[in-house]
């Protein structure tokens, strides 16, 4: 098992496992342990995050001591007092470390087919790569749903959620809402005319098994079931009067809606499992690792959602929790990096690459200031310095020819020219006729 698998063990698989086989005093110091490094590989770092992972990391040690023997507490153990530093100094680990190299000379190290030429078949096996990643790209939806159907109730709730969540149409909708008040006296109303009003649009349905957003791979979980890897698990954060709910679920269906003028409309259709947290047996929150129960659904007649609101998150079975509840885990995919937007207005940067990069440019902007202040001149150790006023040097170029630049050589200079270079033309064809005649003895 390599050091990133290490990683993965540590930060995801230990929580989730150990949790019903340890007592509690030895459960919770893990536990922070892993939240440690998690909170220390995000490819995101605050300064305010790492001065209190540095506070934090010295009292989990300190609980480790109460557990383990001295003999545990090795030069590994204590270098992570130091990580949170270190991460101060040079910025995110995402950006330092060796697992995307090593990752890369792995897949090119798998392609070489003829050792021989392994340039060749590294080459060979990229551009195949890079067409398939061209395909991916210009064609985002995976295979036609097979076997299903998508009548015409599901097209109005699909469409009604449209209309109900496009930033394009908001505009259009709250005045259209506000015309219906001042007509009929029932909100209620207002919103049924609304529905009547949209409902004859002429649209159409295309159902596909998978898509690809924002670089994130999706399939359908009929799909994702029959494979040893996990795409179909989906989170979307509360919005509107459920802000404080997030709503897990699975992927069944990619939905393609087509208007007229050739515009569309990327949804998923989900399976949503109940997260109330009011009702009981919905959710489970212990030592902060979430669980759910798939067993329960709801939205059921309400389940579809735009493509780009969904997040990706993986499931895992609960030991602890026993049959049908699963852990929730969320993901940081590897080429996907979400910034976060800061005020430009903003002077207290927290942003430990931005502080970094700050500094460097003070340091910089220093020594250039103290170069244009401060220059040494250049002197040899017994020679005396003799200063020369640049007025007073003269040049003498001594018998060689002046042209005069506007004007040109003379005609009569022209001639002479042409004249030497006649005279050596014949020079040289009459030296070329002996070499002849001498290779023809």
């Amino acid at each position: 098992m390599g050091s990133h698998d290490c990683h993965v063990f540590m930060q995801r698989l230990l929580p989730v496992g150990i949790r019903h086989l340890l007592p509690e005093d030895v459960v919770k110091p893990i536990m922070l342990l892993s939240r440690f490094f998690s909170q220390l590989t995000a490819k995101t770092l605050r300064r305010t995050d790492m001065f209190q992972l540095r506070h934090d990391i010295v009292q989990v040690l300190c609980k480790f001591e109460m557990i383990f023997p001295p003999a545990f507490f090795t030069s590994m153990i204590h270098v992570m007092v130091h990580l949170p530093e270190e991460a101060l100094l040079a910025g995110p680990v995402n950006y330092r470390w060796m697992y995307p190299i090593e990752r890369l000379l792995g897949e090119l190290k798998k392609s070489v087919r003829n050792r021989a030429k392994p340039e060749g078949s590294i080459i060979e096996a990229w551009v195949q790569y890079e067409s398939l990643t061209f395909c991916g790209i210009a064609r985002p939806f995976g295979d036609p749903g097979r076997g299903e159907s998508f009548s015409r109730n599901d097209m109005e709730v699909a469409h009604w959620f449209v209309l109900n969540n496009c930033d394009e149409i908001m505009a259009y909708l709250d005045e259209h809402e506000q015309m219906m008040k001042r007509e009929h006296p029932s909100h209620l109303v207002a919103r049924k005319h609304l529905i009547t009003t949209w409902r004859s649009a002429p649209i159409r349905a295309e159902l596909f098994s998978g898509c690809n957003v924002n670089g994130v791979k999706f399939l359908g979980a009929a799909r994702d079931d029959k494979l040893c890897t996990q795409n179909s698990g989906v989170h979307v954060p509360g919005g509107g009067e459920s802000t404080d709910i997030d709503f897990y679920g699975k992927l069944t269906t990619v939905v393609q809606l087509l208007y007229k003028d050739r515009y569309q409309v990327i949804m998923f259709k989900c399976r949503w499992f109940d997260t109330n947290p009011n009702r009981a047996g919905s959710v489970k929150i212990d030592h902060g690792v979430l669980s759910v129960n798939i067993n329960r659904t709801w939205y059921d007649d309400d389940p579809y959602i735009l493509a780009n609101m969904a997040s990706q998150i993986v499931y895992l079975d609960d030991p602890k929790a026993g049959n049908g509840w699963k852990v929730v885990q969320k993901m940081d995919h590897r080429n996907v990096y979400d910034i976060p937007e800061l005020d430009a207005s903003d002077n207290d940067v927290d942003n430990v690459a931005d502080q970094r990069l700050e500094s460097s440019m003070e340091n910089d902007a220093e020594t250039l200031r103290d170069t244009n202040v401060i220059q040494e001149p250049f002197q040899i150790e017994g020679v005396s310095s003799v200063e020369i006023p640049i007025q007073s040097i003269t040049i003498d170029l001594g018998d060689l020819p002046r042209y005069d630049v506007a004007v040109g050589p003379s005609n009569a200079d022209d001639a002479v020219i042409e004249e030497e270079e006649e005279e050596d033309w014949e020079t040289e064809s009459d030296d070329s006729d002996d070499n002849e005649s001498l290779f023809n003895y």
